[in-house]
């Protein structure tokens, strides 16, 4: 039975209380899992890149305590991380000299939504990736 017919969503949840740079291949070798099971493979690449901005980020910025929520949605798959820094990311194009920004402004040309939200303890950071898009696909 399909979980999404049965009412059920079809996530993916981890909470991980310290991230290391060391977990990421791990994180996404199981994910890529979820993918494959969803049948949203062509999605893999976006999502990866994302997971990984945002959990690395958590690594450097935060003390990395986090949770990290992938779920699939009708139309491409959802991914939130939320932290409990207060601390909030600008996303905003990077100058040339800038050390850090790249990879969040990135995630936001080419997820078809990021957000931001504060929350009472901490952030949480989500991003949508939508079937069809142009990087699908072969080039």
């Amino acid at each position: 039975m399909d979980t999404l017919a049965s009412g059920k969503a079809r996530q993916y949840h981890l909470v991980l209380p310290e991230i290391h740079p060391s977990a990421l291949a791990i994180i996404r070798e199981i994910l890529d899992a979820h993918l494959r099971l969803w049948e949203k493979t062509e999605l893999g690449f976006l999502i990866a890149l994302g997971v990984t901005e945002l959990l690395t980020n958590v690594h450097k910025h935060t003390r990395g305590d986090c949770e990290l929520l992938v779920r699939d949605m009708p139309d491409g798959v959802l991914v939130a991380v939320t932290d409990f820094d207060a601390g909030l990311p600008a996303i905003k194009e990077p100058g040339e000299t800038e050390e850090s920004g790249r990879g969040l402004f990135l995630l936001s040309t080419l997820a078809d939504e990021l957000s931001v939200q504060p929350l009472r303890l901490g952030k949480r950071i989500r991003f949508l990736v939508r079937e069809g898009l142009p990087l699908d696909g072969p080039c």
